[in-house]
């Protein structure tokens, strides 16, 4: 396994697949044995992927189990702090390939979570048999924490696409994932658009996405300024500098106590505020879970005190850039959807200020679609809860119905638009995806069924419309033959939008939605095949079983 040094300055492992073979053999064999080599139906390619995500986690856990030395996880330690301070530091560089930098990071992550749980020990020596040891060991979990990764993002593909994933055996009788039709082609330019639309995404337009807001709020909440906190951490890396500095632990209490005698905090107030950022063997998730549900805030990335039992004792291991990380992510990826520690969240005062976030934030994309709105002259209005006809007003903000956040009124086109604004987390794999699938298509109150009663409620009461708008513009409409039309605006791209029932735009696509320009990408597909070849013309929605058009190269042959 090769160590590359990016940026002349980050130490980053790459993985070589040497691992692959005793791995993949091994499953290889299972899947045979207990499925068969197919062709494989749904069902049955779910219960793989299922069966093989369960194995390499095993196996992972195995490794971890069986490596007790201290020294193995202060290095893991190490290079995880360099890939996250490469990660905000040059992020925007492309020369960098940050989707391996991505799965790198989550696999350390499991690693480093796994250490919550390893009775370790010291004494091991930083000499070329540990170098020689450290290599082999985390190339086999870097390996194992890509296909978990694949596997569960398979999984969860799965469950939003009909027909995608593939399961099928080579000449060596070896595994090989897949996914079927043109999906895999689809997929890849989905991410590319991501890639180009997360940046577009509307957050909390305060200093730095919120985390000032954050901070102050912890002074105010906790009596603690953070920046006190910040430098306590930093002096206790400089006092033991000369052991290791960051990569040494320190007990618990050491932080409450000098929290408490150098900056005069109540020892209550710095145990609340400190047991909010703590991952131990008690709080932390199963690894499965750690794969299958990056959202859940009991991980590392937002708790960046890990407490790991070294010699029989519990001692606390945090470093500066997941520190930074952590109150980064709360600041512009938790607080602002009504996220954050259970622990903070029984001090009355931060419950509070989080659920004031979560208010201010669902107007901060309503904001944005109303100033296209008016930038392209449509006729709209917003937060809709009653409409006013005559000398009375008729409430749809009731059960079953509820608030439209915009009705817009496409007159050249004769539409009525219904518009509700959801305001998304950033989603970066398919399991976070799968949340958002969820969200808009599952159950009776999924967005999808509530919109579905709006459009027919308002298909019934066009001149309700009429009227509302005759009432906030002074001039008198006719929508008689005016068609109705659900839409979801969103801040940010989801998966789901690429096959979605009711359209789903960005905010970032409104104002080519708004004039008349959106093109929907087509894509001409040719997928060759030994006896024929299948050529695909794919429309939106781009997730739907293919009928294929095959053509014969020896048919109609002129000889």
């Amino acid at each position: 396994m090769g160590i590359e040094k990016i940026k002349d300055k980050y130490l980053v492992y790459k993985l070589e697949y040497k691992a692959e073979a005793k791995f993949r053999n091994e499953l290889s064999k299972q899947l045979i044995s207990k499925f068969g080599r197919g062709p494989f139906e749904e069902e049955d390619i779910r219960a793989i992927v299922l069966y093989s995500v369960n194995y390499y986690i095993a196996e992972f856990l195995n490794i971890c189990h069986s490596e007790t030395s201290c020294k193995f996880y202060q290095q893991v330690f190490i290079f995880h702090e360099q890939a996250t301070e490469l990660s905000y530091v040059h992020n925007e560089d492309p020369t960098i390939d940050w989707s391996y930098i991505a799965s790198y990071r989550r696999t350390l992550k499991f690693v480093l979570e796994t250490g919550c749980e390893i009775n370790m020990v010291t004494g091991e020596s930083f000499d070329a048999n540990f170098q020689k040891r450290f290599e082999a060991t985390i190339n086999d979990l870097l390996f194992l924490g890509e296909m978990i990764l694949t596997c569960v993002s398979l999984y969860a593909e799965q469950g939003m696409v009909e027909d995608l994933a593939d399961v099928s055996f080579d000449e060596n009788n070896l595994y090989v994932f897949g996914r079927r039709h043109h999906y895999n082609h689809i997929i890849k330019y989905i991410i590319g658009e991501f890639n180009g639309q997360v940046t577009k995404a509307i957050i909390d337009d305060s200093d730095l996405a919120g985390f000032s807001d954050l901070k102050n709020t912890i002074k105010k909440c906790f009596t603690i300024n953070y920046d006190n906190v910040s430098y306590l951490l930093a002096a206790i890396h400089e006092q033991n500098k000369s052991k290791g500095g960051y990569i040494v632990g320190v007990e618990w209490r050491t932080l409450t106590a000098n929290l408490n005698g150098m900056f005069g905090v109540p020892l209550e107030s710095a145990e609340e505020f400190f047991q909010g950022l703590k991952l131990d063997r008690n709080n932390k998730m199963s690894l499965l879970d750690l794969a299958c549900k990056p959202y859940n805030l009991i991980r590392y990335i937002y708790r960046p005190i890990l407490i790991w039992n070294v010699d029989g004792s519990d001692y606390a291991f945090f470093g500066k850039s997941s520190w930074s990380e952590t109150f980064i992510q709360l600041s512009s990826n938790a607080i602002p959807w009504g996220k954050a520690a259970p622990e903070w969240l029984k001090n009355k005062c931060f419950k509070t200020y989080v659920h004031t976030k979560e208010d201010d934030h669902d107007r901060w994309l309503d904001d944005e679609v109303e100033k296209k709105l008016e930038t392209n002259n449509y006729k709209y209005d917003r937060n809709v809860k009653r409409l006013f006809h005559g000398n009375t007003s008729t409430n749809i903000d009731v059960k079953g119905l509820g608030e439209v956040d915009f009705i817009i009124i496409n007159s050249k086109r004769k539409i009525i638009y219904v518009s509700d604004c959801k305001h998304l987390l950033g989603r970066y794999d398919m399991m976070n995806q799968k949340n958002d699938f969820n969200a808009f298509s599952v159950g009776e109150k999924s967005y999808n069924k509530t919109m579905e009663r709006k459009v027919d409620w308002f298909s019934h009461n066009h001149q309700l419309v009429a009227e509302d708008f005759g009432k906030k513009y002074k001039e008198e409409f006719d929508f008689t033959d005016y068609k109705v039309e659900g839409i979801f605006i969103i801040n940010t791209p989801t998966f789901y939008m690429y096959n979605a029932h009711y359209r789903i735009y960005t905010v970032a696509q409104l104002d080519s939605f708004l004039k008349g320009t959106f093109i929907d990408k087509t894509f001409e597909i040719l997928i060759e095949g030994r006896d024929d070849d299948k050529f695909l013309h794919v429309q939106y929605p781009y997730f739907k079983k293919p009928n294929y058009l095959i053509f014969d190269p020896f048919i109609d042959i002129d000889v």
